[in-house]
C-alpha cells in the first residue's frame, strides 16, 4: 500500500487545496469527460427512476437484502442501550449516538455492486446519520448502472457523486465549495483507495483499511468436495489477488476438491479471473491434526471463513475472522448478499483486532451516570483513599464532602 501513497499524497493535497477545480480535473483524468460538476451528482429523482424501472426480482433482491441488513441492524442498536443500577443509588445509562455525517465509498467503474451500497448505507441510516454521502466511480461515458442508482434510492443515500479513487476520499475528508466534509468514511476500493484512506486517517475517521478478498475453508468429508469447489471459484473471481484456500485434515478431500475445481473453472464467464487467482494466492493445507488447523486458520485471520465440517467444537476456538459462515449449506455467498450480515469486513489480518462493518462505526456511546446523596456518602471515601494515592487532593476533598 505504501508504493501508491506518494500518488495519492499529491491528488489528496491538491483537491484540499484547489477544491472543486482540482476535483473535475481528476475526475476528466480518471473517471469521464465531466464538463460540470453538475454533472458528478446524482439527483433523487434519477435514483428513483432507475429503482421504479428496475425488473421486479431484481427490485425483490434488492429489498430483501436492504430489509435483512435493517432487521439486524435494529437488533445490534437495542443491544447497546444499557440502564442499570450496579449498585444501591448508583445507575448507569448508555446510548448509541448517531455520528453527525458519514462518507460511503462503492468501488464501480467497470462493475457494479449495489450491494456494498445497501451494507454501508442501510446501517448508517439505521443509525440515525444525519447525512450519508455516497461516491461511485462511473463508466469513462459518466454512466452510474442503474442497479446502483436503484440501492442508493432503496438506501437512502443524502447525496451521491460520480465519481472514484483518491480524489473522492479526498473531497469526503476535506470537502470542497461543492462537497460536504464527513465525520467519518466506510467502504472497500482498490489500492489507490485504500492509500487515500490510510492517509487522510490523520484527519477523518475510517472504518478500515480493507484489501482484496480472502476466504479460507476448512472441510473434512469427501461429500462436500463440490460444494468446497464452488465456494473457492466463487470469491475467486473478484480479482486475480483474491486470496483462497483449503484447510483439512484429509488428504482424500483435498484431491477431490481439486478435481471439482479443474472441472469448473473452464465453465465459468470470469475463468480466466479465477484461474489467475488461484494460480497466484491459492493453497491447499493438509494438517496432521484439528489443532494444527484451528492454529492455521487463527493465523490467517481470514476476511472469510467457511466451516464446512460438522465437527462442532471448531467453531468456538475461532476468535480471528472478519465472518464465520458454520456449516455446508451456510455460503460465504449468501452472506455476502441477503443474510442480513455485513459483507465489508476486515482483511490481511485485520481480523484480529476488529470485526465486520456493523452500527458501532455509526454510532458513539454516550454513558451517563446518576449518583444519589446517599451512595456518594458511600463511594467518597473510597474515591477520596484512591485520590490521595495519586497526590490529587483536591480530588478528594471534591469526593469527601458529602461525608
Amino acid at each position: 500500500m505504501d508504493s501508491y501513497l506518494p500518488l495519492v499524497k499529491t491528488i489528496v493535497d491538491d483537491v484540499r487545496s484547489r477544491g472543486d477545480r482540482a476535483l473535475i480535473d481528476y475526475v476528466r483524468k480518471f473517471d469521464f469527460d465531466a464538463a460540470s460538476f453538475e454533472r458528478l451528482r446524482l439527483g433523487r429523482s434519477e435514483l428513483a427512476e432507475a429503482y421504479s424501472k428496475t425488473d421486479e426480482r431484481l427490485r425483490k433482491a434488492l429489498n430483501t437484502a436492504a430489509e435483512n441488513i435493517k432487521k439486524f441492524c435494529q437488533h445490534q442498536l437495542r443491544r447497546l442501550r444499557v440502564s442499570r443500577s450496579l449498585a444501591e443509588g448508583v445507575r448507569i445509562l448508555q446510548r448509541p449516538t448517531p455520528i453527525p455525517s458519514v462518507g460511503c465509498y462503492v468501488p464501480g467503474g467497470g462493475a457494479s455492486y449495489p450491494s456494498t451500497v445497501l451494507m454501508a448505507v442501510v446501517p448508517a441510516k439505521v443509525c440515525g446519520v444525519p447525512y450519508v454521502a455516497v461516491c461511485t466511480p462511473p463508466s469513462r461515458t459518466g454512466e452510474v448502472p442503474d442497479v446502483v442508482k436503484a440501492a442508493l434510492y432503496l438506501a437512502g443515500a443524502d447525496e451521491v457523486y460520480a465519481m472514484g479513487g483518491p480524489h473522492a476520499i479526498a473531497a469526503m475528508a476535506y470537502g470542497t465549495e461543492s462537497v460536504k466534509k464527513v465525520a467519518k468514511i466506510v467502504g472497500p476500493g482498490g489500492p489507490y483507495v485504500t492509500a487515500a484512506k490510510k492517509y487522510v486517517s490523520s484527519d477523518v475517521a475510517i472504518d478500515m483499511l480493507a484489501g482484496a478478498t480472502e476466504l479460507v475453508v476448512y472441510g473434512e468429508d469427501i461429500n462436500d468436495a463440490e460444494n468446497i469447489a464452488f465456494e473457492l471459484c466463487a470469491q475467486s473471481e473478484h480479482s486475480p489477488d483474491t486470496f483462497v484456500g483449503l484447510v483439512t485434515t484429509s488428504e482424500t478431500l483435498a484431491n477431490e476438491v481439486m478435481k471439482y475445481v479443474d472441472i469448473i473453472v473452464p465453465r465459468l464467464e470470469r475463468g480466466d479471473v479465477v484461474r489467475q487467482s488461484l494460480e497466484r494466492n491459492g493453497f491447499v493445507a493438509v494438517c496432521d491434526t484439528h489443532t494444527t488447523a484451528i492454529e492455521l486458520m487463527q493465523a490467517l485471520a481470514p476476511e472469510h471463513l467457511l466451516l464446512a465440517s460438522r465437527h462442532d467444537k471448531i467453531s468456538p476456538k475461532i476468535t480471528s475472522a472478519g465472518l464465520i459462515s458454520s456449516g455446508r449449506h451456510t455460503s460465504p455467498v449468501l452472506c455476502d448478499y441477503v443474510v442480513g450480515v455485513n459483507h465489508i469486513l476486515p482483511t490481511s489480518g485485520q481480523a484480529t483486532i476488529r470485526g465486520g462493518l456493523s452500527v458501532l462505526d455509526f454510532v458513539k456511546i454516550v454513558t451517563e451516570v446518576r449518583v444519589s446523596k446517599g451512595a456518594a456518602r458511600r463511594l467518597g471515601r473510597y474515591a477520596g483513599v484512591l485520590a490521595r494515592s495519586e497526590g490529587l487532593t483536591a480530588h478528594a476533598y471534591a469526593a469527601e464532602r458529602w461525608l
